[in-house]
């Protein structure tokens, strides 16, 4: 017996070589259970040239009775000569030799086996497989013997587009005999299709397919391979190919530019090296990824085997020589013949041309010329290349001219004479692209398919198949059909979403790429063409269990089919047989529709076994394994039966629901509940409720997620626990990917309520059973259920309380989608609301009507709506009485769909006008109406600022102020008097200060006191009209914002030394002495004195402490006060020691540019103080430019390297700890090489102590300047205020 693990070709591919230069052979002798170990080599012949290693005769696999012996054989050839091992292990190597070696134990009792005898039933029928490109896809055929013998397992043989499936993997079967199925009628298929993977550049071309090599020689292979499908991506321009040598993972690429056809000839090949070659698209959006890498192919001379000559010798043996052996001594080769182009293309030709006759013993290469055809002047191409094949690729050719080549064949004798030259060749593509498909024309199939045919192109142009595409209606994105061309003008497209329509176009393929595309077919919904006809009979039956027997008759049950075959399940038939006999008896000629059976006429105390068979309308399935001998006993006993029939709905990673049926065998008294048990895989069966329920479901919750449980159901009575039911099915605690829960609803456009389920997964048989707490509801006049692709939709009729409960559905013929949802009595009541103002609709408004004065005294009175329809009417009712647009000079009436407004403008707002404004809104069945009512206090005050308004606009027809005269602080203390002024000419008078608003710079600064204080007034004039502006300005109006200023902006106390002594200070954005500050030493009131000078200046309060001895320590505050609140400052004199500079650091500091400056100093205080360096009063960061650092938190330094003139400025160390702190200032000057460098100004260095609350002082105000503004700042005299006209008090 055989097992073959070869092709038919490749066994016909090696057995057509005669000749045997090397033999090896290996017997085994008494094999065991594992191939023998002995190995043998056999003498080969030389030649005179290095060949690769190859079988020439293939090892075939052998199976034999354990105990025999067994002899293999091959033949193998190569120079040097081989090294043959033979091997027990299965290995996969490169020129290896494996062997399998099948071995069976001896079976007592059985000598011959009759196949008519075997029964083989295929139970599985495989539908399409989708996958994507480097992934995995499992196909699993199931199959029943029948009779089941242990030790004759059949062989399963696979197929792939009608050729045997060689499997990647080497399998060792024990095989005693070979049951191959060979009708293709019985044999399940499949259509994988897998999808290219996501490009590596958005919107590159798909990979090529069906690399393959041809033409193989010496030095030469010809490449091919077949476009993809390009959909929505940019044509394809051209490819790139790839080759690596075998055992090498390094790809080079053949060509420098990408070639446009699906041919390119590679050559430079080693001869005797095995290669792989992969291809790569091109497009505009980038390169695509690699193909899948070609078979193994080995760079031989094909006419290599041709010249060998086997010659028998007394029938014994066999003598191996070669034609050279026959032509004598010969030297200088035979001209070559037959010389053509084999491959004409724009990109290049193929040169091809037949050996020499007689050739010679010596190595052989080729030189080949070329001439524009019609001028005789001969040129060599292959100047740097030594051609040992009879091919040859031209790429440089020049387009429009044709050319004539000959070959001469040389060794190291010389040269022949040359070949007959070429009839004339010219660079062109002959065919070009097929032409377009005819008609495409797409009929249903299938709930999931759909049969696409189309005509065949005018002209095909050696036509290598057609790609399909299908699109979504209304979409514009296509999707490919297919992987690869398809042969023939009938496709069947799986894998469509039910319900959905389509629309679908050919495109046909040959080398030199894709068709245009085909005209679209009519667009066709995806349903099932004729179910009885494409429905296929169900799987078996299972889980075959008694519930019940009174001596004479059984009840039976069994669970359904785990397929339906694509219709409903309308039948089952019963078969019996005696547990002790072999013939099955029919039960029901007449089939049953339940999946429950009462078998009469039977025997007390017989055992039986049951078998079921299904049927639908494409027929009755396979008959279920049979059930375990059941004794036909009557049941007495007083607790039920066993429940039946569990099923699982719901299966998420921490819960699922488990359902069952009730016994029919109910014991001395009616069921009152069930109780359930669980057991965990490797654990223990355990109650998961205490007290019995009293329906047929529960659910179940705290699962682990992952893990695998079996559950049973006893149900009770008065008189106990009855009976266990069978164990369910394993189930897993896992949701299925992309599972869905039920969603609850109202219809924005019926109100009706709904509840609507999408499916994760549907298969083309699956139906949505939905059920109210777990019964199936069926012709059910409350709800509407409907149906459409992956999606389901219940809808109430007049939902009520009677409604209330849980709702669940799940999907037939699925690996267990289902769900539930549990409609509570507060969530219907809300819903029904919704649904009462879905069906008796209001036009939402999202503003009620208000009214407007606008900028000419017009009154402007609107509403907004949510939303609006074009159809949208409306009217205004003004005191009983609708006004229109109609009324000339009074109403104007409009609206806008886009932002649902409605509106109503009146010109002339009078007291007339008082009246309740009413609008009425009408928008298809929707309505709703708003009121205004303006009379009264409300009217008058709308009156007014209509009026105002009015005037306002009247006004502003001449020069008039904008902004009226007005003042504020800023954070800089400085009062400003603002106003702004428009629609003034050259002409419009100022009142003689024309100068204040002209000048660009005529801002204006005032220290703010009491003799500021009055009324400021400026006025504008032409002869279009005037306007005034007049403002009062009074001490107490302006300082109060500066004393909050003060108070708020002071900082904390900090100390200053001084050659007196020491200074404390506060710092503020501003101070005078008008201020109410007080100063205090432990609490106690201090005056200015010779000891204890009080001042400030314009920034800051300061108290000078001359020759400060023990008794100024203490703790020392100020109290700024402002009209409403103080504000206190604090400083300790206690003797802590703060933060402090103890020296180190210059006032000045010069240095040239790309020099190194380093700035360190030595700080000081208790606890250790923190240190932080800014530069023109920002914070310093340390980079690798100037780099910050503090040793021993004692030594400071700030260095910079290579400065330059951008270091320059000011510098300064903030030195603080809990207890105060100070800041060094340091001014840094950065001076060019070959300049002279400034001279420092030489002062002692100022240590002015900084505040706890913040990293440095608080920043001395300076003017700023604003054009067209009165700006008054109190570092500024008070006598430019004179420029204003002062108006007395009394004004």
């Amino acid at each position: 017996m055989e097992y073959v693990c070869r092709s038919t070709d490749e066994i016909e591919e090696y057995q057509r070589v005669s000749s045997c230069p090397s033999f090896a052979n290996a017997t085994f002798t008494g094999l065991s259970s594992g191939a023998g170990d002995d190995a043998q080599e056999d003498g080969t012949l030389s030649t005179e040239t290095d060949k690769a290693p190859d079988f020439l005769v293939a090892l075939r696999p052998h199976a034999a009775w354990e105990k025999t012996p067994v002899k293999l054989f091959c033949t193998v050839d190569g120079h040097p000569r081989p090294i043959v091992k033979w091997l027990e292990v299965l290995l996969r190597c490169t020129n290896i030799l494996t062997c399998v070696v099948l071995v069976f134990s001896s079976v007592p009792h059985l000598t011959v086996i009759h196949h008519s005898k075997l029964e083989i039933t295929m139970l599985d029928r495989f539908g399409v497989s989708f996958g994507t490109e480097g992934g995995s896809i499992s196909l699993v055929c199931t199959m029943v013997v029948v009779p089941d013998l242990p030790n004759v397992p059949p062989l399963a043989q696979w197929y792939r587009d009608v050729l045997l499936f060689r499997l990647c993997l080497i399998y060792t079967v024990l095989l005693l005999c070979l049951l191959i199925l060979y009708i293709p009628t019985l044999l399940p298929y499949s259509l994988p299709y897998s999808p290219d993977a996501a490009p590596s550049v958005a919107g590159a071309p798909g990979a090529p397919i069906s690399i393959k090599a041809f033409d193989i020689n010496s030095d030469y292979v010809l490449v091919a391979w077949k476009p993809p499908n390009t959909t929505n991506e940019a044509a394809i321009t051209g490819y790139f190919v790839d080759k690596r040598e075998s055992g090498s993972a390094t790809w080079s690429q053949c060509n420098d530019s990408p070639v446009r056809i699906c041919k390119y000839p590679v050559h430079g090949l080693k001869v005797g090296h095995a290669y792989h070659f992969r291809v790569r698209a091109v497009n505009s959006a980038g390169i695509s990824r690699p193909s899948r890498e070609s078979d193994k192919v080995t760079a031989l001379d094909p006419a290599e085997r041709e010249r060998l000559q086997v010659i028998k010798l007394d029938g014994k043996h066999e003598v191996v020589i070669k034609d050279d052996d026959l032509e004598g001594y010969v030297t200088l080769p035979g001209e070559p013949t037959d010389m053509h182009a084999s491959e004409i293309f724009k990109s290049y030709i193929v040169l091809s041309w037949k050996p020499p006759s007689p050739r010679g013993r010596a190595p052989l290469w080729y030189i080949i010329e070329k001439s524009v055809s019609g001028t005789g002047a001969w040129q060599r191409i292959n100047t740097a290349v030594k051609l040992q094949s009879p091919r040859y690729p031209v790429f440089d050719l020049e387009a429009g001219k044709k050319y004539q080549f000959r070959v001469y064949s040389e060794n190291l004798y010389g040269a022949s004479e040359a070949s007959k030259p070429t009839d004339p060749i010219e660079k062109v593509d002959e065919h070009g692209v097929p032409s377009a498909p005819g008609q495409v024309v797409a009929t249903r199939n299938t709930k999931s398919s759909v049969f696409v045919q189309w005509d065949p192109p005018k002209h095909p142009n050696h036509l290598m198949g057609y790609y399909i595409d299908a699109s979504l209606v209304g979409s514009k994105t296509w999707a490919p059909c297919n992987h690869k061309p398809y042969k023939h003008t009938r496709f069947v497209v799986h894998g469509l979403t039910p319900g959905e329509t389509y629309v679908f176009r050919v495109q046909a393929v040959n080398v030199y790429g894709l068709s245009d595309e085909s005209q679209e077919s009519t667009p066709i919904a995806v349903e099932p063409a004729l179910n009885h006809q494409r429905a296929t009979t169900p799987s078996a039956p299972h889980g075959i269990t008694m519930l019940s027997c009174d001596g004479a008759s059984m009840i039976i049950a069994w669970n359904s089919p785990k397929h339906g075959g694509g219709s409903k399940i309308n039948a089952y038939y019963v078969d019996k047989r005696d547990a002790d006999s072999l013939a099955w008896k029919e039960v029901n000629s007449a089939p049953t529709k339940t999946r429950t059976y009462r078998v009469d006429g039977l025997t007390e105390g017989t055992f039986y076994e049951f078998k079921v068979q299904a049927g639908n309308l494409a027929g009755v399935g396979v008959p279920s394994a049979p059930s375990t001998p059941l004794k036909c006993e009557a049941w007495t006993s007083a607790l039920p039966g066993p429940a039946y029939d569990l099923a699982f709905r719901e299966v998420r990673g921490d819960s699922l629901v488990i359902l069952w049926k009730a016994p029919v065998y109910t014991g001395a008294s009616a069921v009152t509940g069930y109780i359930v048990e669980m057991a965990k895989k490797g654990h223990h069966y355990h109650p998961l409720n205490e007290e019995a329920i009293g329906h047929c479901y529960l659910q179940v919750t705290g699962l682990e997620a992952g893990a695998e449980y079996t559950f049973k159901v006893k149900a009770v009575n008065a008189e106990g626990v009855g009976k266990a039911s069978q164990t369910s099915e394993p189930v897993v605690a896992k949701a299925l990917p992309g599972t869905q829960e039920i969603q609850c609803g109202v219809d924005e456009d019926t109100g009706d309520i709904f509840l609507s389920f999408e499916a994760c997964e549907i298969s083309e048989t699956s139906n949505f059973a939905w059920s109210k707490n777990y019964k199936e509801i069926s012709d059910c006049p409350r709800v509407a259920i409907e149906t459409k692709g992956k999606h389901s939709k219940l809808t109430f009729v007049n939902p009520d309380v009677s409604d209330l409960g849980a709702f669940s559905v799940h999907v037939t013929d699925t690996e267990g989608v289902s769900a539930s949802h549990t409609l509570t009595e507060d969530a219907l009541n809300t819903m029904l609301e919704l649904s009462y103002n879905i069906r008796h609709p209001i036009v939402p408004l999202k503003h009620q009507l208000n009214y407007e004065v606008l900028e000419k005294g017009h009154v402007r009175f609107w509403l907004q709506c949510l939303k609006m329809s074009p159809a949208v009417t409306y009217r205004f009712i003004v005191n009983d009485k609708e006004v229109t647009s109609s009324d000339v000079g009074s109403h104007k009436i409009s609206h806008d769909v886009n932002t649902g407004v409605i509106q109503m403008t009146v010109d002339h707002f009078s007291k007339a006008s008082e009246a309740t404004y009413t609008v009425q809104i009408h928008d298809g069945r929707a309505k709703n109406q708003s009121s205004l009512v303006l009379v009264g206090d409300v009217f008058k005050a709308a009156l007014k600022e209509a009026e105002f308004q009015r005037s306002e606009h009247i006004r502003k027809q001449g020069p008039h102020f904008a902004e009226y005269l007005s003042y504020h602080v800023d954070d800089d203390c400085t009062v400003l008097l603002v106003c702004k002024v428009t629609n003034t000419f050259s002409r419009t008078c100022y009142c003689g200060y024309r100068y204040l608003f002209t000048s660009v710079n005529s801002t204006f600064f005032l220290q703010f006191s009491r003799k500021d204080q009055g009324h400021y007034k400026a006025k504008l004039s032409d002869d279009r009209g005037k306007d005034t502006s007049i403002l009062s300005v009074g001490v107490v109006v302006t300082s109060l914002p500066l004393l909050f200023l003060s108070g708020s902006s002071a900082s904390e106390l900090v100390l200053q030394c001084t050659p007196e002594g020491i200074r404390l200070q506060c710092y503020m954005k501003y101070y005078t002495e008008e201020i109410r500050t007080a100063w205090l030493h432990k609490d106690s009131k201090i005056s200015s004195s010779e000891k204890m000078r009080i001042a400030g200046t314009a920034e800051m309060a300061w108290m000078q402490i001359r020759e400060p001895s023990e008794k100024e320590k203490g703790h020392y505050s100020i109290q700024i006060m402002d009209a409403t609140k103080s504000h206190t400052r604090t400083f300790d004199l206690s003797g802590q020691d703060r933060g402090r500079v103890v020296g180190g650091l210059p006032d000045v500091v010069t240095i040239m540019e790309q020099k190194t400056l380093s700035l360190t100093c030595t700080v000081w205080g208790d606890p250790s103080p923190e240190v932080t360096w800014f530069k023109n009063e920002n914070e310093v960061v340390s980079t690798e430019h100037a780099k910050i650092t503090l040793e021993a938190n004692k030594f400071a330094s700030l260095t910079i390297t290579a400065v330059t003139s951008e270091d320059s400025g000011k510098y300064s160390i903030n030195v603080r700890n809990k207890y105060g702190g100070e800041f060094v200032e340091i001014t840094v000057s950065v001076y060019k090489q070959g300049e002279s460098p400034p001279e420092a100004k030489i002062g002692g260095r100022g240590a002015t102590p900084a505040p706890l609350a913040s990293k440095t002082p608080a920043q001395t105000p300076t003017p700023c300047q604003v054009g067209g503004i009165f700006h008054f700042n109190r570092q500024a005299q008070s006598s430019t205020a004179k420029v204003f006209e002062v108006i007395s008090n009394s004004i």
